[in-house]
Protein backbone atom coordinates (compact mmCIF):
# COMPACT_ATOMS: atom_id res chain seq x y z
CA UNK A 1 0.00 0.00 0.00
CA UNK A 2 1.57 3.53 -1.10
CA UNK A 3 2.17 5.52 2.05
CA UNK A 4 -0.74 7.41 3.55
CA UNK A 5 0.20 10.97 4.17
CA UNK A 6 -1.95 14.41 5.17
CA UNK A 7 -1.46 17.53 2.42
CA UNK A 8 -1.36 20.96 3.15
CA UNK A 9 -4.32 22.00 1.32
CA UNK A 10 -8.04 23.20 2.51
CA UNK A 11 -10.64 20.51 1.74
CA UNK A 12 -14.08 21.19 0.90
CA UNK A 13 -15.61 23.86 3.23
CA UNK A 14 -12.17 23.45 5.10
CA UNK A 15 -12.44 19.90 5.92
CA UNK A 16 -9.30 18.45 7.56
CA UNK A 17 -6.76 16.45 7.27
CA UNK A 18 -6.88 16.28 3.37
CA UNK A 19 -5.02 12.69 2.69
CA UNK A 20 -3.80 11.00 -0.31
CA UNK A 21 -3.58 7.60 -0.19
CA UNK A 22 -5.96 5.07 1.41
CA UNK A 23 -5.43 3.68 5.42
CA UNK A 24 -7.88 1.31 4.58
CA UNK A 25 -7.09 -0.90 1.93
CA UNK A 26 -4.93 -3.27 3.96
CA UNK A 27 -7.56 -3.97 6.46
CA UNK A 28 -9.44 -6.53 7.41
CA UNK A 29 -13.47 -6.55 6.86
CA UNK A 30 -15.66 -9.17 7.32
CA UNK A 31 -18.60 -7.44 5.59
CA UNK A 32 -17.67 -8.60 2.64
CA UNK A 33 -18.44 -12.48 2.72
CA UNK A 34 -21.88 -10.96 3.46
CA UNK A 35 -21.85 -8.61 0.49
CA UNK A 36 -20.40 -11.49 -1.49
CA UNK A 37 -23.12 -14.25 -0.65
CA UNK A 38 -25.56 -12.10 -0.59
CA UNK A 39 -24.96 -11.05 -4.46
CA UNK A 40 -24.53 -14.97 -5.32
CA UNK A 41 -27.82 -15.05 -3.55
CA UNK A 42 -29.42 -12.39 -5.49
CA UNK A 43 -27.90 -14.12 -8.70
CA UNK A 44 -29.50 -17.41 -8.53
CA UNK A 45 -33.37 -16.01 -6.92
CA UNK A 46 -33.53 -14.41 -10.84
CA UNK A 47 -33.31 -17.49 -11.98
CA UNK A 48 -29.26 -18.02 -12.86
CA UNK A 49 -26.99 -20.60 -12.28
CA UNK A 50 -24.01 -20.35 -10.57
CA UNK A 51 -21.18 -22.00 -13.37
CA UNK A 52 -18.49 -24.40 -11.47
CA UNK A 53 -15.46 -22.38 -11.30
CA UNK A 54 -17.90 -19.55 -9.13
CA UNK A 55 -19.10 -22.23 -7.14
CA UNK A 56 -15.59 -23.62 -5.67
CA UNK A 57 -14.37 -20.04 -5.36
CA UNK A 58 -17.37 -18.98 -3.50
CA UNK A 59 -16.98 -22.61 -1.20
CA UNK A 60 -13.59 -21.67 -0.59
CA UNK A 61 -14.95 -18.12 0.68
CA UNK A 62 -17.28 -19.86 2.52
CA UNK A 63 -14.87 -22.03 4.52
CA UNK A 64 -12.53 -18.69 5.08
CA UNK A 65 -15.65 -17.00 6.66
CA UNK A 66 -16.41 -20.05 8.68
CA UNK A 67 -12.41 -20.17 10.09
CA UNK A 68 -11.99 -16.57 10.44
CA UNK A 69 -15.42 -14.76 11.69
CA UNK A 70 -14.17 -15.05 15.27
CA UNK A 71 -11.11 -12.60 14.53
CA UNK A 72 -11.25 -9.03 15.07
CA UNK A 73 -11.35 -6.84 11.95
CA UNK A 74 -11.68 -3.16 11.28
CA UNK A 75 -15.50 -3.81 10.65
CA UNK A 76 -18.26 -1.88 7.70
CA UNK A 77 -16.83 1.51 8.87
CA UNK A 78 -13.30 0.90 8.37
CA UNK A 79 -12.08 2.16 11.74
CA UNK A 80 -8.64 2.33 13.23
CA UNK A 81 -9.04 -0.06 15.84
CA UNK A 82 -9.34 -3.54 15.73
CA UNK A 83 -12.59 -4.75 17.40
CA UNK A 84 -15.16 -8.02 17.61
CA UNK A 85 -17.71 -5.45 15.55
CA UNK A 86 -21.03 -6.60 15.84
CA UNK A 87 -21.99 -5.58 12.25
CA UNK A 88 -19.38 -7.91 11.42
CA UNK A 89 -20.21 -11.10 12.83
CA UNK A 90 -23.78 -10.31 11.28
CA UNK A 91 -22.07 -10.32 7.83
CA UNK A 92 -20.40 -13.67 8.63
CA UNK A 93 -24.05 -15.16 10.07
CA UNK A 94 -24.81 -13.71 6.74
CA UNK A 95 -22.49 -15.38 4.39
CA UNK A 96 -22.60 -18.59 6.02
CA UNK A 97 -26.87 -18.80 5.79
CA UNK A 98 -26.71 -17.51 2.60
CA UNK A 99 -24.07 -20.11 1.68
CA UNK A 100 -26.38 -23.00 3.26
CA UNK A 101 -29.18 -22.32 1.54
CA UNK A 102 -27.39 -22.60 -2.32
CA UNK A 103 -25.64 -25.40 -0.80
CA UNK A 104 -29.06 -26.88 -0.38
CA UNK A 105 -30.36 -25.50 -3.89
CA UNK A 106 -27.85 -27.19 -5.69
CA UNK A 107 -25.22 -24.29 -6.47
CA UNK A 108 -22.97 -24.86 -4.02
CA UNK A 109 -20.91 -28.41 -3.49
CA UNK A 110 -22.14 -29.56 -0.03
CA UNK A 111 -18.81 -31.02 1.53
CA UNK A 112 -18.69 -28.57 3.95
CA UNK A 113 -22.27 -27.87 3.85
CA UNK A 114 -22.70 -28.96 7.53
CA UNK A 115 -19.34 -27.24 8.78
CA UNK A 116 -21.07 -23.85 7.49
CA UNK A 117 -24.70 -24.33 8.85
CA UNK A 118 -22.53 -25.00 12.35
CA UNK A 119 -20.58 -21.88 12.34
CA UNK A 120 -23.64 -20.03 11.63
CA UNK A 121 -25.80 -20.81 14.48
CA UNK A 122 -22.46 -20.32 16.52
CA UNK A 123 -22.12 -16.76 14.88
CA UNK A 124 -25.39 -16.30 15.73
CA UNK A 125 -25.55 -17.33 19.70
CA UNK A 126 -21.83 -15.38 20.13
CA UNK A 127 -24.30 -11.99 19.03
CA UNK A 128 -27.07 -12.71 21.30
CA UNK A 129 -24.31 -13.36 24.13
CA UNK A 130 -21.94 -11.00 23.72
CA UNK A 131 -23.14 -8.01 21.87
CA UNK A 132 -26.36 -7.55 23.45
CA UNK A 133 -26.73 -4.56 26.26
CA UNK A 134 -29.53 -4.97 28.81
CA UNK A 135 -28.40 -1.97 29.83
CA UNK A 136 -29.13 0.10 26.17
CA UNK A 137 -31.55 -2.63 25.27
CA UNK A 138 -30.03 -2.63 21.89
CA UNK A 139 -27.05 -4.15 19.88
CA UNK A 140 -23.98 -2.15 20.23
CA UNK A 141 -21.09 -1.40 17.88
CA UNK A 142 -19.01 -4.51 19.88
CA UNK A 143 -19.34 -6.77 23.23
CA UNK A 144 -17.67 -4.32 25.79
CA UNK A 145 -19.32 -1.11 24.50
CA UNK A 146 -22.32 0.59 25.20
CA UNK A 147 -21.71 2.75 21.85
CA UNK A 148 -24.43 2.14 19.36
CA UNK A 149 -23.88 1.59 15.50
CA UNK A 150 -26.89 2.45 12.94
CA UNK A 151 -25.43 -0.29 10.27
CA UNK A 152 -27.03 -2.70 12.12
CA UNK A 153 -30.65 -1.92 11.20
CA UNK A 154 -29.38 -4.25 8.29
CA UNK A 155 -29.69 -7.16 10.87
CA UNK A 156 -33.71 -6.66 9.88
CA UNK A 157 -33.43 -7.11 6.10
CA UNK A 158 -30.99 -9.85 6.62
CA UNK A 159 -33.25 -11.86 8.32
CA UNK A 160 -31.16 -12.40 12.13
CA UNK A 161 -33.85 -13.82 14.39
CA UNK A 162 -35.25 -11.89 17.25
CA UNK A 163 -38.06 -9.16 16.57
CA UNK A 164 -38.27 -7.59 20.26
CA UNK A 165 -34.44 -7.21 20.60
CA UNK A 166 -34.32 -5.66 16.47
CA UNK A 167 -37.09 -3.70 17.46
CA UNK A 168 -35.75 -2.26 20.40
CA UNK A 169 -32.66 -1.58 18.69
CA UNK A 170 -33.91 0.50 15.83
CA UNK A 171 -35.60 2.36 18.89
CA UNK A 172 -32.22 2.92 20.43
CA UNK A 173 -30.68 4.02 17.27
CA UNK A 174 -33.18 6.73 16.45
CA UNK A 175 -33.00 7.96 20.46
CA UNK A 176 -29.11 8.59 20.07
CA UNK A 177 -28.19 9.03 16.81
CA UNK A 178 -30.87 10.82 15.24
CA UNK A 179 -30.58 14.35 14.55
CA UNK A 180 -34.08 15.58 12.93
CA UNK A 181 -34.35 13.58 10.20
CA UNK A 182 -31.04 12.00 10.00
CA UNK A 183 -28.55 9.76 11.78
CA UNK A 184 -25.07 9.82 12.43
CA UNK A 185 -23.23 6.34 11.97
CA UNK A 186 -22.51 5.74 15.37
CA UNK A 187 -21.79 7.13 18.89
CA UNK A 188 -19.47 9.96 19.02
CA UNK A 189 -19.47 10.02 14.99
CA UNK A 190 -21.27 13.91 15.34
CA UNK A 191 -18.21 15.42 16.92
CA UNK A 192 -16.35 14.60 13.57
CA UNK A 193 -18.74 14.29 10.66
CA UNK A 194 -21.94 14.82 9.29
CA UNK A 195 -25.26 12.04 9.43
CA UNK A 196 -24.94 9.52 7.02
CA UNK A 197 -27.61 9.49 4.45
CA UNK A 198 -27.48 5.26 4.00
CA UNK A 199 -28.27 5.01 8.03
CA UNK A 200 -31.68 6.74 7.23
CA UNK A 201 -32.51 4.67 4.58
CA UNK A 202 -31.39 1.70 6.11
CA UNK A 203 -33.53 2.83 9.35
CA UNK A 204 -36.75 3.23 7.27
CA UNK A 205 -36.27 -0.03 6.03
CA UNK A 206 -36.39 -1.71 9.18
CA UNK A 207 -39.37 -0.11 10.07
CA UNK A 208 -41.49 -1.19 7.00
CA UNK A 209 -39.90 -4.97 7.70
CA UNK A 210 -40.75 -4.45 11.10
CA UNK A 211 -44.37 -3.67 10.30
CA UNK A 212 -44.18 -0.15 11.44
CA UNK A 213 -45.61 1.76 8.01
CA UNK A 214 -46.71 4.65 9.62
CA UNK A 215 -43.32 5.87 10.99
CA UNK A 216 -41.37 4.71 7.78
CA UNK A 217 -43.85 6.95 6.24
CA UNK A 218 -43.48 9.75 8.67
CA UNK A 219 -39.60 9.67 8.12
CA UNK A 220 -40.05 9.57 4.25
CA UNK A 221 -42.17 12.43 4.71
CA UNK A 222 -39.93 14.78 6.45
CA UNK A 223 -37.16 13.63 3.95
CA UNK A 224 -38.95 14.90 0.64
CA UNK A 225 -37.43 18.61 0.59
CA UNK A 226 -34.28 17.22 1.04
CA UNK A 227 -34.27 14.28 -1.41
CA UNK A 228 -35.74 16.30 -4.53
CA UNK A 229 -33.30 19.19 -4.82
CA UNK A 230 -31.00 19.68 -7.90
CA UNK A 231 -30.70 16.61 -10.12
CA UNK A 232 -31.69 14.17 -7.57
CA UNK A 233 -27.75 13.00 -7.10
CA UNK A 234 -26.85 12.08 -3.48
CA UNK A 235 -24.16 12.85 -1.01
CA UNK A 236 -22.50 10.41 1.58
CA UNK A 237 -23.73 12.90 4.18
CA UNK A 238 -24.95 15.47 5.30
CA UNK A 239 -25.43 18.61 7.57
CA UNK A 240 -28.14 17.59 9.68
CA UNK A 241 -27.93 21.69 10.62
CA UNK A 242 -28.53 23.44 7.66
CA UNK A 243 -28.90 20.38 4.94
CA UNK A 244 -26.02 21.39 3.02
CA UNK A 245 -24.06 17.89 1.55
CA UNK A 246 -21.24 16.57 2.99
CA UNK A 247 -18.66 14.09 2.02
CA UNK A 248 -18.24 12.13 -1.23
CA UNK A 249 -20.38 13.14 -4.00
CA UNK A 250 -21.98 11.51 -5.79
CA UNK A 251 -22.44 8.51 -3.43
CA UNK A 252 -23.48 4.78 -4.54
CA UNK A 253 -24.28 3.45 -1.21
CA UNK A 254 -26.79 6.40 -0.47
CA UNK A 255 -28.43 5.57 -3.78
CA UNK A 256 -28.44 1.81 -3.38
CA UNK A 257 -29.73 2.09 -0.07
CA UNK A 258 -32.72 4.52 -0.90
CA UNK A 259 -33.72 2.16 -4.13
CA UNK A 260 -33.67 -0.72 -1.48
CA UNK A 261 -35.99 1.38 0.84
CA UNK A 262 -38.55 2.59 -1.45
CA UNK A 263 -38.57 -1.01 -3.36
CA UNK A 264 -39.89 -2.01 0.12
CA UNK A 265 -42.27 0.46 0.69
CA UNK A 266 -43.71 -0.53 -2.74
CA UNK A 267 -44.82 -3.85 -1.41
CA UNK A 268 -45.78 -2.46 1.91
CA UNK A 269 -48.01 0.12 1.46
CA UNK A 270 -49.90 1.67 4.41
CA UNK A 271 -52.94 0.57 5.90
CA UNK A 272 -55.66 3.46 5.95
CA UNK A 273 -55.44 5.73 8.94
CA UNK A 274 -52.36 3.71 10.41
CA UNK A 275 -50.60 5.62 12.85
CA UNK A 276 -46.87 4.51 14.08
CA UNK A 277 -46.87 2.54 17.91
CA UNK A 278 -43.54 2.53 19.25
CA UNK A 279 -42.46 -0.69 20.38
Amino acid sequence: MPDVREIDVSGYRCSRPVRVGNIATDQAQHGVYGDIFETAARFVECGNILDASSAETLSHLADRCADSWRQKDSGIWELETLEHYTMSKVSCWQALTRAVCLADAGQLPTTCRDRWARERDRIASWIDENCWSQKRQAYVLHPGSERLDASLALMVRLGFEGRKRLAKTIDAIESELGRGSWHYRYSGAEKEEGCFLACTFWIIEAHLLLGRQGRAHEMLTKLESTLNRGVGILSEMIDPQDGSYLGNLPQGLSHLAYVMTMDVLSTSPPSKGEAFQPA
